[in-house]
């Protein structure tokens, strides 16, 4: 039984509350089709700028392609230079073999000053002038860790090969090695730091039969050069090289 003072005249409880239904079917329809909108237009945003800001990494404005295709040269050359020498013996002291590491930069920084986004490069040598009877192969090294603190790497050409900051080479008498050019850029934000190259920083591994041998450095010394500002290498800003 349904109380009287509970039901609207006319209608029962069962009609009021199938007539009450459709409304908020209808509400959820609108809120489920306004949440799906906005699901997607999130996906699309968000499909979208990823892509764009990869697309610019890969290709960065022309202006800032310019730059760094165009960046001035700014150098005060020096005129230093470290070539060491070389050479094994024997026991009794008598010389069994020597050579040189041949060097040289153009431009050359050693002994000047330098600006960051300027550029030289490095050309590196190995010559056995005279090899020990029953040596085999040396393989020589050079330590650029030093330069390449304050310098970035761009390419590295010829025989030897860069790892980390050594660089070497193995050399078989008698067949000579050419030139290994290395290339460098000063890095920005270096200035008033200095790189060094010394002799320590060179070595040399020989094969001699079933072992090693080792050898000794005939002359001893140490280059390096500054990194300075434009400003106090009085470079015009405006001048560009290449």
């Amino acid at each position: 039984m349904h109380e009287a003072g509970n039901t609207p005249a006319g209608h029962s409880r069962d009609d009021s509350e199938d007539a009450a239904m459709p409304v908020p079917r209808t509400r959820r329809a609108a809120r489920g089709a306004w949440g799906l909108g906005v699901l997607a237009a999130a996906m699309l945003l968000g499909a979208s700028l990823p892509g764009n800001a990869a697309a610019a990494q890969r290709h960065p404005a022309p202006a800032a392609r310019a730059t760094a295709a165009h960046a001035p040269e700014c150098i005060q050359p020096g005129s230093a230079w470290l070539d060491p020498r070389f050479y094994w013996r024997n026991v009794f002291g008598t010389r069994l073999g020597e050579g040189v590491i041949h060097e040289s930069s153009s431009p050359n920084p050693f002994g000047g000053r330098i600006a960051p986004g300027s550029t030289f490069t490095f050309r590196w040598r190995p010559e056995t002038t005279r090899n020990p009877v029953g040596a085999q192969y040396h393989v020589h090294r050079v330590n650029l860790a030093s330069v390449m603190a304050v310098a970035d790497v761009e390419s590295v050409s010829g025989p030897g090969s860069l790892a980390g900051t050594t660089l070497s080479a193995q050399e078989t008498p008698p067949q000579k090695l050419g030139d290994t050019v290395v290339r460098f850029r000063i890095r920005t934000g270096t200035e008033g730091r200095t790189a060094s190259l010394s002799s320590a920083d060179h070595s040399l591994t020989t094969r001699w039969l079933f072992t090693n041998i080792n050898n000794l450095w005939e002359n001893t010394g140490s280059i390096s050069f500054t990194v300075a500002s434009r400003a106090s290498l009085g470079c015009d800003s405006s001048s560009v090289l290449g």
